[in-house]
Protein backbone atom coordinates (compact mmCIF):
# COMPACT_ATOMS: atom_id res chain seq x y z
CA UNK A 1 0.00 0.00 0.00
CA UNK A 2 1.41 3.76 -0.66
CA UNK A 3 2.84 4.47 2.77
CA UNK A 4 0.81 7.49 2.27
CA UNK A 5 -2.64 6.90 2.38
CA UNK A 6 -2.93 6.94 6.07
CA UNK A 7 -0.90 10.34 6.14
CA UNK A 8 -3.18 13.19 8.09
CA UNK A 9 -2.91 15.29 5.18
CA UNK A 10 -3.54 12.65 2.85
CA UNK A 11 -6.75 11.44 4.96
CA UNK A 12 -8.90 14.34 4.87
CA UNK A 13 -8.69 14.60 0.86
CA UNK A 14 -9.20 10.66 0.08
CA UNK A 15 -11.89 10.38 2.33
CA UNK A 16 -13.83 13.45 0.47
CA UNK A 17 -13.41 11.67 -2.72
CA UNK A 18 -14.94 8.40 -1.39
CA UNK A 19 -17.87 10.83 -0.11
CA UNK A 20 -17.86 11.97 -3.84
CA UNK A 21 -17.53 9.15 -5.91
CA UNK A 22 -19.78 6.78 -3.90
CA UNK A 23 -23.52 6.68 -5.22
CA UNK A 24 -26.42 4.92 -5.06
CA UNK A 25 -26.67 5.25 -8.47
CA UNK A 26 -24.05 5.67 -11.78
CA UNK A 27 -25.17 7.49 -14.52
CA UNK A 28 -22.29 6.61 -17.27
CA UNK A 29 -22.11 8.32 -20.76
CA UNK A 30 -21.53 5.88 -23.52
CA UNK A 31 -19.07 3.76 -23.44
CA UNK A 32 -17.04 1.61 -26.10
CA UNK A 33 -17.88 -1.39 -26.95
CA UNK A 34 -15.08 -4.07 -25.31
CA UNK A 35 -13.95 -6.96 -27.61
CA UNK A 36 -11.74 -9.81 -25.62
CA UNK A 37 -9.85 -10.90 -28.70
CA UNK A 38 -8.13 -13.94 -28.03
CA UNK A 39 -5.59 -15.82 -30.17
CA UNK A 40 -2.50 -17.91 -29.98
CA UNK A 41 0.50 -16.47 -27.65
CA UNK A 42 2.05 -14.02 -30.22
CA UNK A 43 -0.45 -15.08 -33.39
CA UNK A 44 0.40 -12.47 -36.04
CA UNK A 45 -3.29 -13.66 -37.09
CA UNK A 46 -4.96 -12.00 -33.89
CA UNK A 47 -2.75 -8.95 -34.03
CA UNK A 48 -3.55 -8.70 -37.70
CA UNK A 49 -6.82 -8.78 -36.92
CA UNK A 50 -6.75 -6.29 -34.08
CA UNK A 51 -5.16 -3.77 -36.47
CA UNK A 52 -7.70 -3.90 -39.22
CA UNK A 53 -10.35 -3.63 -35.74
CA UNK A 54 -8.41 -0.28 -34.71
CA UNK A 55 -8.23 1.15 -38.39
CA UNK A 56 -12.11 0.46 -39.52
CA UNK A 57 -14.11 0.11 -36.27
CA UNK A 58 -14.10 3.09 -34.26
CA UNK A 59 -15.52 3.03 -30.81
CA UNK A 60 -14.20 -0.58 -30.12
CA UNK A 61 -11.78 -1.08 -26.62
CA UNK A 62 -9.62 -4.26 -27.68
CA UNK A 63 -7.63 -6.01 -25.41
CA UNK A 64 -5.51 -9.59 -25.17
CA UNK A 65 -5.56 -11.54 -21.88
CA UNK A 66 -1.46 -11.20 -21.81
CA UNK A 67 -1.59 -7.82 -21.28
CA UNK A 68 -3.95 -8.40 -17.71
CA UNK A 69 -1.80 -11.20 -16.60
CA UNK A 70 1.24 -9.39 -16.80
CA UNK A 71 -0.09 -6.80 -14.10
CA UNK A 72 -1.41 -9.45 -12.20
CA UNK A 73 1.77 -10.99 -11.90
CA UNK A 74 3.35 -7.91 -10.68
CA UNK A 75 0.53 -7.58 -7.77
CA UNK A 76 1.34 -10.84 -6.87
CA UNK A 77 -2.40 -11.58 -6.63
CA UNK A 78 -3.26 -15.80 -7.38
CA UNK A 79 -5.54 -16.78 -9.40
CA UNK A 80 -6.39 -19.61 -12.26
CA UNK A 81 -5.91 -18.81 -15.88
CA UNK A 82 -9.65 -20.07 -16.06
CA UNK A 83 -11.21 -18.02 -13.89
CA UNK A 84 -9.39 -14.60 -14.99
CA UNK A 85 -10.59 -15.82 -18.63
CA UNK A 86 -13.82 -16.01 -17.71
CA UNK A 87 -13.91 -13.28 -16.10
CA UNK A 88 -12.48 -11.37 -18.74
CA UNK A 89 -15.25 -12.51 -21.18
CA UNK A 90 -17.77 -11.63 -18.54
CA UNK A 91 -16.85 -8.08 -19.27
CA UNK A 92 -16.61 -7.95 -22.80
CA UNK A 93 -19.33 -7.11 -25.34
CA UNK A 94 -17.97 -9.63 -27.89
CA UNK A 95 -15.23 -12.56 -27.22
CA UNK A 96 -13.50 -12.76 -31.09
CA UNK A 97 -11.96 -16.27 -30.50
CA UNK A 98 -9.29 -17.18 -33.32
CA UNK A 99 -9.41 -20.81 -32.81
CA UNK A 100 -5.29 -21.29 -33.65
CA UNK A 101 -3.96 -23.07 -30.85
CA UNK A 102 -4.20 -25.86 -27.97
CA UNK A 103 -5.03 -22.93 -25.89
CA UNK A 104 -7.51 -21.67 -27.93
CA UNK A 105 -9.03 -24.88 -28.41
CA UNK A 106 -9.78 -25.18 -24.83
CA UNK A 107 -10.77 -21.39 -24.77
CA UNK A 108 -13.80 -22.46 -26.93
CA UNK A 109 -14.84 -25.15 -25.02
CA UNK A 110 -14.71 -23.57 -21.88
CA UNK A 111 -16.30 -20.73 -22.94
CA UNK A 112 -19.04 -22.43 -24.90
CA UNK A 113 -20.16 -24.03 -21.56
CA UNK A 114 -20.95 -20.77 -20.24
CA UNK A 115 -24.81 -19.79 -20.86
CA UNK A 116 -24.13 -16.11 -20.94
CA UNK A 117 -20.73 -16.34 -22.99
CA UNK A 118 -22.15 -18.60 -25.55
CA UNK A 119 -23.96 -15.20 -26.74
CA UNK A 120 -20.96 -13.27 -27.00
CA UNK A 121 -18.84 -15.79 -28.41
CA UNK A 122 -17.68 -14.98 -32.40
CA UNK A 123 -15.25 -17.91 -33.57
CA UNK A 124 -13.12 -17.51 -36.37
CA UNK A 125 -11.99 -20.89 -37.34
CA UNK A 126 -9.96 -21.92 -40.66
CA UNK A 127 -11.31 -23.07 -43.74
CA UNK A 128 -10.02 -26.50 -43.60
CA UNK A 129 -12.49 -26.75 -40.39
CA UNK A 130 -15.69 -25.90 -43.21
CA UNK A 131 -15.48 -29.18 -45.00
CA UNK A 132 -15.05 -31.55 -41.90
CA UNK A 133 -18.84 -32.81 -41.17
CA UNK A 134 -18.08 -34.96 -38.08
CA UNK A 135 -15.81 -33.65 -36.10
CA UNK A 136 -15.76 -33.00 -32.80
CA UNK A 137 -15.12 -28.94 -33.28
CA UNK A 138 -17.93 -28.53 -35.37
CA UNK A 139 -20.83 -31.15 -33.63
CA UNK A 140 -19.62 -29.64 -30.52
CA UNK A 141 -18.77 -26.57 -28.76
CA UNK A 142 -19.07 -24.42 -32.45
CA UNK A 143 -22.62 -25.94 -33.34
CA UNK A 144 -23.64 -24.71 -29.40
CA UNK A 145 -22.48 -21.40 -30.13
CA UNK A 146 -24.09 -21.25 -33.47
CA UNK A 147 -27.50 -21.89 -32.32
CA UNK A 148 -26.74 -19.23 -29.18
CA UNK A 149 -24.70 -16.62 -30.39
CA UNK A 150 -25.48 -13.23 -31.37
CA UNK A 151 -22.58 -13.44 -34.36
CA UNK A 152 -23.13 -16.36 -35.18
CA UNK A 153 -22.62 -18.60 -37.27
CA UNK A 154 -19.29 -19.31 -37.37
CA UNK A 155 -16.59 -17.57 -39.40
CA UNK A 156 -14.55 -19.85 -41.76
CA UNK A 157 -11.41 -18.21 -42.96
CA UNK A 158 -7.88 -19.31 -44.53
CA UNK A 159 -5.25 -18.48 -42.13
CA UNK A 160 -2.48 -17.69 -43.95
CA UNK A 161 -4.46 -14.91 -45.50
CA UNK A 162 -6.89 -14.51 -42.01
CA UNK A 163 -8.17 -11.01 -43.21
CA UNK A 164 -10.59 -12.49 -46.43
CA UNK A 165 -12.67 -12.84 -43.48
CA UNK A 166 -13.08 -9.42 -42.90
CA UNK A 167 -16.49 -8.64 -44.43
CA UNK A 168 -17.48 -11.54 -42.21
CA UNK A 169 -16.76 -10.14 -39.27
CA UNK A 170 -17.87 -6.39 -40.31
CA UNK A 171 -21.43 -7.94 -40.42
CA UNK A 172 -20.98 -9.36 -37.33
CA UNK A 173 -19.73 -6.66 -35.43
CA UNK A 174 -22.85 -4.36 -37.48
CA UNK A 175 -24.91 -6.42 -34.77
CA UNK A 176 -23.92 -4.65 -31.93
CA UNK A 177 -26.31 -1.78 -30.10
CA UNK A 178 -25.42 1.57 -30.58
CA UNK A 179 -24.06 3.01 -27.31
CA UNK A 180 -26.52 4.34 -25.13
CA UNK A 181 -26.19 6.39 -21.39
CA UNK A 182 -26.47 3.63 -18.44
CA UNK A 183 -27.89 4.11 -15.11
CA UNK A 184 -25.86 1.35 -12.70
CA UNK A 185 -26.98 0.62 -9.17
CA UNK A 186 -24.39 -2.35 -8.35
CA UNK A 187 -21.16 -1.66 -10.27
CA UNK A 188 -20.07 -4.92 -9.02
CA UNK A 189 -22.89 -6.50 -11.06
CA UNK A 190 -21.61 -4.93 -14.11
CA UNK A 191 -17.72 -6.25 -14.40
CA UNK A 192 -17.45 -3.71 -18.04
CA UNK A 193 -18.65 -0.45 -16.14
CA UNK A 194 -16.32 -1.55 -13.43
CA UNK A 195 -13.46 -1.44 -15.02
CA UNK A 196 -14.29 2.16 -17.20
CA UNK A 197 -15.23 3.67 -13.31
CA UNK A 198 -11.91 3.03 -12.41
CA UNK A 199 -10.16 5.13 -14.14
CA UNK A 200 -11.74 7.68 -13.28
CA UNK A 201 -10.64 7.75 -9.31
CA UNK A 202 -7.09 6.50 -10.77
CA UNK A 203 -6.88 9.76 -12.92
CA UNK A 204 -7.32 11.75 -9.94
CA UNK A 205 -5.31 9.95 -6.90
CA UNK A 206 -1.86 8.73 -9.45
CA UNK A 207 0.25 7.61 -8.42
CA UNK A 208 -1.32 4.41 -7.07
CA UNK A 209 -0.60 0.86 -6.08
CA UNK A 210 -2.32 -1.66 -6.51
CA UNK A 211 -3.33 -2.31 -2.39
CA UNK A 212 -4.00 1.60 -2.32
CA UNK A 213 -6.81 1.30 -4.98
CA UNK A 214 -7.91 -2.04 -3.36
CA UNK A 215 -8.65 1.25 -0.35
CA UNK A 216 -10.70 3.07 -2.55
CA UNK A 217 -12.07 0.61 -4.65
CA UNK A 218 -13.83 -1.32 -1.61
CA UNK A 219 -14.81 1.88 0.25
CA UNK A 220 -16.66 3.49 -2.97
CA UNK A 221 -18.03 0.59 -4.62
CA UNK A 222 -17.54 -3.22 -3.22
CA UNK A 223 -16.54 -3.83 0.96
CA UNK A 224 -16.07 -7.76 -0.41
CA UNK A 225 -13.58 -6.92 -3.27
CA UNK A 226 -10.28 -9.17 -2.97
CA UNK A 227 -6.57 -7.23 -3.93
CA UNK A 228 -6.99 -9.84 -6.60
CA UNK A 229 -10.43 -8.70 -7.88
CA UNK A 230 -8.89 -4.91 -7.75
CA UNK A 231 -5.39 -6.52 -9.75
CA UNK A 232 -7.55 -8.00 -12.16
CA UNK A 233 -9.69 -4.90 -12.88
CA UNK A 234 -6.05 -2.41 -13.16
CA UNK A 235 -4.79 -5.01 -15.72
CA UNK A 236 -8.44 -4.82 -17.72
CA UNK A 237 -7.53 -1.05 -17.41
CA UNK A 238 -4.16 -1.12 -18.46
CA UNK A 239 -4.56 -3.29 -21.28
CA UNK A 240 -7.37 -1.23 -22.75
CA UNK A 241 -5.11 1.95 -22.28
CA UNK A 242 -7.10 3.77 -19.56
CA UNK A 243 -4.34 3.91 -16.92
CA UNK A 244 -1.03 3.12 -17.43
CA UNK A 245 1.55 1.52 -15.58
CA UNK A 246 4.85 2.40 -14.01
CA UNK A 247 7.55 0.34 -12.32
CA UNK A 248 10.29 1.56 -10.03
CA UNK A 249 13.13 -0.93 -9.67
CA UNK A 250 13.96 -2.03 -6.38
CA UNK A 251 16.84 -4.30 -5.44
CA UNK A 252 14.54 -5.77 -3.03
CA UNK A 253 10.84 -5.56 -4.77
CA UNK A 254 10.36 -3.11 -7.83
CA UNK A 255 7.26 -1.23 -6.88
CA UNK A 256 4.21 -0.16 -9.71
CA UNK A 257 2.38 2.82 -9.75
CA UNK A 258 -0.34 3.31 -12.45
CA UNK A 259 -1.00 6.47 -13.71
CA UNK A 260 -4.15 7.94 -15.05
CA UNK A 261 -4.25 9.72 -18.55
CA UNK A 262 -5.42 13.10 -17.53
CA UNK A 263 -6.09 14.61 -21.14
CA UNK A 264 -8.61 11.43 -21.85
CA UNK A 265 -10.10 11.36 -18.61
CA UNK A 266 -9.94 13.81 -16.65
CA UNK A 267 -11.86 16.18 -18.87
CA UNK A 268 -14.46 13.74 -19.91
CA UNK A 269 -14.76 11.07 -16.97
CA UNK A 270 -16.81 7.73 -17.63
CA UNK A 271 -19.47 8.35 -15.03
CA UNK A 272 -21.20 11.56 -14.76
CA UNK A 273 -20.93 13.32 -11.05
CA UNK A 274 -21.59 16.91 -10.33
CA UNK A 275 -18.42 17.70 -9.64
CA UNK A 276 -14.76 18.68 -11.37
CA UNK A 277 -12.66 15.64 -11.55
CA UNK A 278 -9.60 18.26 -12.90
CA UNK A 279 -9.94 20.18 -9.78
CA UNK A 280 -9.90 17.55 -7.37
CA UNK A 281 -6.95 16.20 -9.56
CA UNK A 282 -5.01 19.43 -8.97
CA UNK A 283 -6.06 19.91 -4.80
CA UNK A 284 -5.24 16.00 -4.70
CA UNK A 285 -1.93 16.71 -6.10
CA UNK A 286 -1.27 19.51 -4.18
CA UNK A 287 -1.27 17.49 -0.73
CA UNK A 288 0.67 14.81 -2.28
CA UNK A 289 3.68 17.50 -2.88
CA UNK A 290 3.06 18.23 0.55
CA UNK A 291 4.33 14.10 1.26
CA UNK A 292 7.73 13.52 1.16
CA UNK A 293 7.10 9.94 0.24
CA UNK A 294 4.64 10.54 -2.23
CA UNK A 295 6.91 13.41 -3.31
CA UNK A 296 9.98 10.96 -4.20
CA UNK A 297 7.96 8.83 -6.13
CA UNK A 298 6.09 11.45 -8.29
CA UNK A 299 9.54 13.15 -8.83
CA UNK A 300 10.76 9.38 -10.36
CA UNK A 301 8.01 8.83 -12.62
CA UNK A 302 6.79 12.40 -13.46
CA UNK A 303 3.08 13.09 -13.14
CA UNK A 304 0.56 11.89 -15.56
CA UNK A 305 0.95 14.28 -18.27
CA UNK A 306 4.72 12.87 -18.68
CA UNK A 307 4.23 8.96 -18.12
CA UNK A 308 0.41 8.75 -20.28
CA UNK A 309 1.19 9.33 -23.84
Amino acid sequence: MAIWLNHPRYARIRDELISRLRSEKYRFRRLDHVVFLCGGRASSRRDNLRDYLVKFHKGLSIFYAEAVWTEIVKAKATASALEIEKYLASLADVVMVVVESPGTFAELGAFSLSNELRRKLLIILDSSFESTEESFIKTGPVRWVDQDSAFAPTVYAPFSKILEAASAIDERLSRLPKPKTAYIHDLGDSPKHLVFFLADPVSVVSPATVPLLHYYMTNIVKSDMTEKDVATLVGVAVAMKLVYPHTIPDHQMPRTYYIGHRAQILSRPFHHRRFDLPTLRASHLAVLQSIEEAKDVIRTIGTDAEVAT
